[in-house]
């Protein structure tokens, strides 16, 4: 009897070490998926040239863009030319691991953010935004990238598409004249094919969409307004 209580007792103590090893094997793959989770959680864009990363908020050094709420012309009309910085360097940022982000902090700037420049594995953020006409070389502190701004000038990408006031003059309340109703900004195109297509700011052909109210066109200050009217969103 004593051979069976022991047997019983032995087999119920390997039963109970499985059931709590099964526990803190589940418990550990939901840890690691936690803070994978937390982790893929830690780089967030303010706008165009400052990113949160690990809670530490980095102005990224040498450079200025655009400010969220302005706006840049091409062919004097206005299109949002600072929600479209903040965009891109967003979309840089989109599936990029904390592991891949790598950035130098040099100094803190008087509102207490850290001044660096970022890096997604040996591609200069800083560098890139500048490139890509998303961001103007800070001549007032750094020579950097002023080479970068040229070729961004040349190419005419980005805000080099147009006119555009310069982001440390915009913050002192410079404007270019404003020569259309920002508010309305929703373009109502009709095609060669007599379709009517309304094209947003962030649409892939707003820039290319010419309105010529002769025609029919209209300017629309919403997407309700626009499909009240008879026009629809572009197919791609």
């Amino acid at each position: 009897m004593y051979f069976l209580k022991r047997f019983k007792l032995t087999i119920v103590k390997k039963t109970s070490w499985a059931y709590i090893s099964f526990l803190l094997s589940a418990t550990g793959i939901l840890t690691n998926l936690f803070f994978a989770t937390i982790a893929f959680g830690q780089i967030k864009v303010v706008d165009a040239d400052t990113i949160v990363f690990n809670e530490e908020k980095i102005r990224l050094y040498g450079i200025d863009a655009p400010e969220t709420n302005q706006f840049c012309y091409v062919n004097r009309e206005a299109w949002p030319c600072g929600k479209q910085a903040t965009k891109y360097l967003k979309n840089l940022l989109k599936d990029v691991s904390p592991s891949s982000l790598n950035c130098k902090i040099s100094s803190k700037d008087r509102y207490g953010r850290s001044i660096g420049i970022c890096y997604i594995e040996d591609n200069n953020i800083n560098r890139n935004l500048v490139e890509n006409g998303w961001a103007l070389a800070f001549r007032e502190y750094s020579k950097d990238f002023i080479h970068n701004e040229k070729l961004a000038s040349k190419n005419k990408v980005g805000i080099w598409q147009g006119e555009f006031v310069e982001p440390w003059n915009w913050r002192r309340g410079v404007r270019i004249k404003e020569v259309k109703n920002i508010k309305c900004q929703i373009k109502g195109n009709i095609s060669s094919r007599g379709k009517k297509i309304y094209h947003l700011p962030n649409s892939k052909n707003y820039l290319k969409t010419k309105i010529s109210p002769s025609k029919g066109e209209k300017w629309f200050c919403s997407e309700k307004e626009a499909q009240e009217n008879g026009w629809r969103k572009p197919k791609n």
